[in-house]
Order: structure tokens, then C-alpha cells, then sequence
């Protein structure tokens, strides 16, 4: 994951730096005998927790609204320990403010980014949690689960969309929303299956953190997802389908499109649904501006 956060973290880096010269610049170190070793020893620990607090957000967090809360709140948090920590070494003139200020105002606003990222990612796990007991409750059957990105498979969902076509009310809207990686395929040949995996894993944690809790995503082949959406029209579907989309390249560097089919679930089987929303992707794809999109981003 540190490669997708390389860009914001080497910004950051230098301004913490640029920010460090000028103080041991405009500073004087303080002589052994005034410099207190608990305060320094204390602040030097709380700059180490903030690092690895860092350390673990850019390391096991994908690109996103919630991740930038809680990588600036920590870096925020890191900046104002690390002026801490320089202030029990130097000595600045009487009439220098600028350090203390520097040293007081990030900390507040650092805690309060970071309290809006961890809600945001304790929300995320909500999600997946009641991901995980409707699997769990599901018949345990582990072949419901595909292994590697650990949604339902395409079984659980035959069974879970036949289950709500007879039980919906007359009237109740129930939309399916495809979700196809256009491109995928070549980029499985350049950077190998491992990182195709890797990306598959990443795009069904995010996928899945955008979804309402009653809503029921599934791998349904390889590179193409399939989304069930109870008592959702088709216009609300595909707002959800352009957001997606518009969103994709903030949540990954890689030039992927994605393409999508919204389709209205009838009266009808669950087995003819599925095969009517294959049918809508295959056209899509024939179209010439779905090619030209489809084909123009992939890796030759």
C-alpha cells in the first residue's frame, strides 16, 4: 500500500523537515543542565507512537476520503510531538512565536481529522462485519464464500436474489447492478496474477465499504461483480453505478474503467435475471464508445 500514499507522504515529510531546519536555524541548543530528560524521554515515546500510527494507515490502507483523515491527523499529531520533542533541545529568542504555535495548533485539529477517520473506518467495519454474520448465517457453507475475496460467490447469490423476488411486495423496487473491470486481463499479463489478486482484494474491500448494510455484493467471475439491491429503483441504481465510477480513480492509480449494467429485477427467475443482466454487459461492450473507453486505458 505505500506506493499509492507516496506522493502525499513525501509532501508531508519535507514540510516536517523544512519546518526542522529553520528551527534548529532560528534555535539555540540548550545547555545539558536545562534541558529536563522525563519531558524529553516522554515526548520522545508519544513521537514513536504517532509514527507507527502513520506507519500502519499508509501500510494497510487503501487510497480514499477515510484514509486522508486519518493519515493527516496522524502526520499532524507526528508534527506537533516532533516540535515538542525539539523544543526540550533549543532555545528560541523571547520574541520568536512561531515555534509555539506551530508546536500547539496542529495537535487539536490532527485529533479532530483523526476522530473523522476513525469513524468513518469504524463504519467500514460495520459493513463488513454484517457482510460476514449474513455469510456466517447462510447454511456455513463455505462454498458460498469465494476464497480470495472473501464476498459470496455466485451461488449464494442466485439464492439470495430468488428468495427476494418472492418475498418482495407488489411494487417493490429490486435492482441488480453489474460491476465489470474493463482491462483487467492485460493487466494480469503485465504485472502477473499475483498482483491481479492483490487488486481484486482491494477493490471488494472498497466496493463493499460503499454499500448499504441490506445490500449484497458478489464475485460473479473473475474480473465482473454483481450487486443486489433490495428496494432500490433503477434511477437510485444508477447514481450508485455513477459514483462508483467517477470515484475508481481516486481509489486506484491504475488506469482500470469500470463498467457497469443496471438492470430492473420482474417477476422472473433468478437464473433468467442473471442471464438477461450477461446479455446487457455483452452489448455494452460491443458498443464502439464502450470499446474506445474500454481498450484506450489498458496496458499495450
Amino acid at each position: 500500500m505505500w506506493r499509492y500514499h507516496r506522493q502525499k507522504l513525501s509532501v508531508c515529510l519535507l514540510i516536517l523537515l523544512a519546518v526542522l531546519g529553520l528551527a534548529f536555524h532560528q534555535g539555540e541548543l540548550k545547555a545539558w543542565g536545562l534541558r529536563d530528560s522525563v519531558d524529553s524521554l516522554g515526548e520522545a515515546v508519544t513521537l514513536a507512537v504517532c509514527g507507527a500510527w502513520l506507519s500502519l494507515i499508509i501500510s494497510s490502507r487503501p487510497v480514499g476520503r477515510i484514509t486522508n483523515y486519518l493519515f493527516f491527523g496522524s502526520f499532524l499529531l507526528l508534527f506537533s510531538a516532533t516540535l515538542d520533542l525539539a523544543d526540550e533541545v533549543l532555545e528560541y529568542p523571547p520574541e520568536l512565536r512561531l515555534f509555539s504555535r506551530l508546536e500547539s495548533f496542529p495537535a487539536p485539529v490532527g485529533m479532530v481529522l483523526l476522530t473523522m477517520g476513525l469513524f468513518g473506518w469504524h463504519r467500514e467495519q460495520q459493513v463488513i462485519s454484517r457482510q460476514l454474520q449474513g455469510r456466517e448465517g447462510f447454511l456455513r457453507d463455505h462454498q458460498l464464500i469465494d476464497p480470495l475475496t472473501q464476498l459470496y460467490g455466485p451461488v449464494y447469490l442466485h439464492a439470495v436474489l430468488n428468495r427476494e423476488i418472492k418475498l418482495r411486495r407488489p411494487g417493490q423496487p429490486l435492482s441488480l447492478l453489474l460491476l465489470d473491470i474493463a482491462g483487467f486481463t492485460a493487466y494480469n499479463r503485465q504485472f502477473g496474477v499475483a498482483a491481479g489478486d492483490e487488486l481484486l482484494q482491494r477493490l471488494a474491500i472498497w466496493f463493499a465499504g460503499q454499500l448499504r448494510p441490506q445490500d449484497v455484493i458478489c464475485r460473479y467471475s473473475g474480473d465482473c461483480f454483481v450487486v443486489l439491491l433490495p428496494e432500490t429503483p433503477r434511477s437510485s441504481a444508477e447514481l450508485l453505478a455513477q459514483h462508483l465510477q467517477s470515484q475508481l480513480q481516486h481509489i486506484c492509480t491504475e488506469p482500470l474503467v469500470l463498467q457497469t449494467v443496471v438492470q430492473p429485477v420482474q417477476d422472473q427467475s433468478a437464473a433468467a435475471a442473471l442471464q438477461q443482466l450477461e446479455q446487457s454487459l455483452v452489448q455494452t461492450k460491443m458498443q464502439p464508445s464502450s470499446r474506445h473507453a474500454a481498450y484506450s486505458r489498458v496496458w499495450y
